[in-house]
């Protein structure tokens, strides 16, 4: 298996090998699920200073844990075919780099959330530790798979935070108003997404002590993330009912889930790159679908 969306083997110029570096796609495949959060919490559009300020949050928060990752897998990553080609491994990118890079990311991250909201500021370490923390947990635990799957579900909560915050005078308040139905339905989403990694090492991360589903499962691995997927569609409709979404919001249900049952097909026969990317291309029609079903409700 030699698909790798970090990867970067083309000789181009420096800014490309830090776009793939970063996986940069990946981030705009998350605004979707961070803006649905900001419009459905408050059922209505957000300022547009607070949908700048959650671009830049995501972004340098993603900047931060995708480079930190890398950091703290990069002799791992030497050692995998898969993941040889890595910007950081070939030294395309150096390490010193790569901490300046995380170090100004976690600045810009903290500094975004403090014009966000009194709420984002004081929840950003609490998200940031999570994010950062991923790496060191799969030494530990399969269930690494769904500490980087909260990551996802984070966008979604985040997103509802600088929205809703605005108008609550409570952290009680804050939180019963958070659409958690979405939020979790994105994490059994991600369960999949992040699987169709783990599935394609789950050899060299048994030979490493690597911990993952796809490890622990085995040839089961693939029918587990199917059965979160599936979850997640059933938490996406009981959002779409909860909190009113109308004809549009199921519409966007149901394509999320066609879209993912595609990627399940890929993923079985073995395509995990196509499987990758159509699993994330659901995602953005459900948050898309969902945030046109507040908007024109």
């Amino acid at each position: 298996m030699q698909w790798d969306p970090g990867g970067a083997t083309e000789s181009k110029s420096k800014f490309y090998i830090y776009l793939r570096f970063l996986r940069i796609e990946q981030t705009f495949f998350s605004l979707p699920m961070a803006y649905m959060g900001a419009f459905v919490a408050i059922k209505k559009i957000p300022p547009i200073y607070i949908l700048v300020l959650i671009f830049l949050s995501l972004f340098f928060l993603r900047t931060a844990g995708m480079t930190n990752d890398n950091l703290a897998d990069i002799e791992i990553d030497a050692k995998n075919p898969r993941t040889k080609n890595r910007p950081l491994v070939t030294g395309k990118i150096s390490v010193k780099e790569a901490k300046i890079m995380i170090i100004l990311s976690l600045i810009g991250f903290f500094v975004s959330a403090y014009f966000v909201n009194f709420y984002a500021l004081v929840l950003s370490p609490l998200v940031a530790l999570v994010v950062m923390s991923y790496p060191y947990m799969k030494r530990y635990t399969a269930f690494a798979n769904y500490q980087i799957a909260t990551v996802q579900g984070l966008a979604v909560f985040s997103g509802a935070v600088a929205s809703l915050g605005l108008y609550v005078l409570s952290f009680s308040q804050l939180i019963i108003g958070i659409p958690w139905l979405f939020v979790i339905s994105t994490i059994f989403w991600a369960i999949g997404f992040d699987l169709y990694n783990h599935i394609p090492d789950s050899e060299f991360d048994r030979q490493m002590g690597l911990h993952s589903f796809a490890v622990l499962l085995g040839n089961k691995a693939l029918k587990f993330a199917g059965v979160n997927q599936i979850l997640s569609v059933v938490l996406a409709f009981a959002g779409d009912y909860f909190y009113q979404l109308g004809y549009i919001g199921y519409s966007a249900t149901i394509l999320h889930g066609l879209i993912m049952a595609y990627a399940y097909y890929l993923a079985n026969k073995g395509n995990f790159g196509r499987a990758f990317y159509y699993n994330i291309y659901s995602s953005v029609v459900l948050g898309v679908g969902v945030i046109l079903a507040v908007v024109l409700h």
